[in-house]
């Protein structure tokens, strides 16, 4: 099998795995028991925390220490993010005003519209951005006059998980210095260098199964100073989360970034050919088959691993089923949302053409794919697309013949 569906999840790296192995031997413990082996186990998660922390580029020691709060995964540091901003940050008022408004958009992961679906529940305002043609929010209602002691909470997807376009979130955060700033960096962790103290953001999501780390685990960084409630609570996490915490999952987390990071620059150069003459070849094969096949995206900023490609005409999920009995993992969007027969909402804001939308399919990138792996690819779903325009064809003929 070629997996392209890296954006999904990565395969589990060598040096995850080994700090894993070694964590599991030497930090098996409990970290809150008081004995001795306890005590390895919480030097082990501390040392990966600011291991993490470092790699993130947010300030690890000092009276300015930024947090971070480990989680199950990015769905609960999204949820975290969220609803633990909304909750800290609402203040008294009256019973007429809401307590904040909350900003999302269509290229947010799921998650953080389940979040804001429940602050809904609890008062707060929810307003969905429009995105332009270029897949980035509109984000002027931000600027708009707020009721005095409400607070104004936004979301940012570093790199959108359906398209792979980047919004940078630091013109946001210092365009709008009164909103408390959530930055989803799930999938832009280990291709897109921000460091968090660089971003003026209050609040950021990482999940290392995205770049060769362990699933089971993510992060949210938050910001020195920043409010913040749990949404489970508990005596773990400084209170933020209650659970026995994965001692051996955050060493797997830590030693991934540290390897993703170490090589970023030469994979950023390496993976962007890669897509590059994918994207360039699939297109030409899907010409040749009488398809318009269309870049999602093309002409904007995007991180290197994601290529999301329309073949207008075709049903993406048709494309998909056949691309896995040729032996190629690709993907209709989000793995969340991938058994969903509705479109990807990011795809569905940006373009006015429902034939792009159907046809949109998800293409991902990472550390195991090979030039000759992508060309193989290539040749898989050429034979996909040829067999598609075919039964199209018969469909037609069949069609034409029973209407005489």
């Amino acid at each position: 099998m070629i997996y392209l569906d890296h954006a999904a999840t990565t395969p589990l790296g060598p040096e995850a795995a080994e700090a894993m192995e070694r964590a599991q031997v030497d930090a098996f413990a409990n970290p809150s028991s008081p004995h001795a082996a306890g005590r390895r186990a919480k030097r082990s998660l501390e040392d990966s925390r600011e291991r993490i922390l470092e790699l993130l580029g947010a300030t690890a020691s000092g009276p300015h220490r930024d947090r971070l709060v480990f989680t199950s995964g990015a769905t609960e540091a999204n949820r975290l993010g969220i609803l633990g901003m909304a909750t800290a940050a609402a203040m008294p008022r009256p019973l007429d005003q809401p307590p904040g408004t909350i900003f999302v958009s269509p290229r947010d992961h799921a998650s953080i519209l389940s979040a804001a679906a429940t602050a809904a529940d609890r008062g707060f305002r929810i307003r969905s951005l429009p995105l332009s043609s270029a897949g980035i929010p509109d984000r002027t209602p931000l600027g708009e006059r707020h009721a005095v002691g409400s607070c104004t909470i936004a979301t940012t997807t570093v790199a959108c998980g359906q398209t792979g376009i980047v919004d940078d979130p630091r013109p946001l955060a210092a365009e709008h210095p009164h909103a408390l700033v959530h930055a989803d960096a799930t999938q832009s962790a280990a291709w897109i260098d921000m460091p968090f103290r660089d971003l003026g953001v209050s609040a950021m999501t990482v999940a290392p199964h995205k770049f060769g780390g362990p699933r089971g685990i993510g992060g949210l960084v938050v910001g020195h100073g920043r409010p913040i409630d749990p949404v489970v609570a508990g005596p773990q996490e400084s209170g933020l989360r209650g659970g026995t915490e994965p001692v051996v999952l955050a060493a797997g987390f830590a030693a991934a970034l540290a390897a993703a990071v170490g090589r970023r620059q030469v994979e950023l150069a390496r993976v962007t050919a890669i897509r590059d003459g994918f994207e360039r070849r699939l297109l030409e094969a899907a010409r040749e088959c009488g398809i318009g096949a269309v870049v999602i995206g093309g002409d904007s900023r995007r991180s290197p691993h994601i290529s999301t490609i329309s073949f207008p005409g075709l049903d993406r999920q048709a494309i998909v089923m056949a691309a896995d009995l040729e032996g190629l993992a690709c993907s209709t969007g989000t793995a969340c949302s991938s058994g969903s027969a509705e479109p990807a909402p990011a795809i569905a804001a940006m373009s006015p053409s429902p034939q792009i939308v159907r046809g949109a399919v998800r293409f991902s990138f990472g550390a195991a794919s090979t030039p000759e792996e992508v060309e193989r690819a290539v040749e898989q779903m050429t034979a996909v697309l040829r067999r598609a325009v075919h039964g199209l064809a018969r469909t037609s003929a069949l069609g034409d013949g029973s209407s005489r």
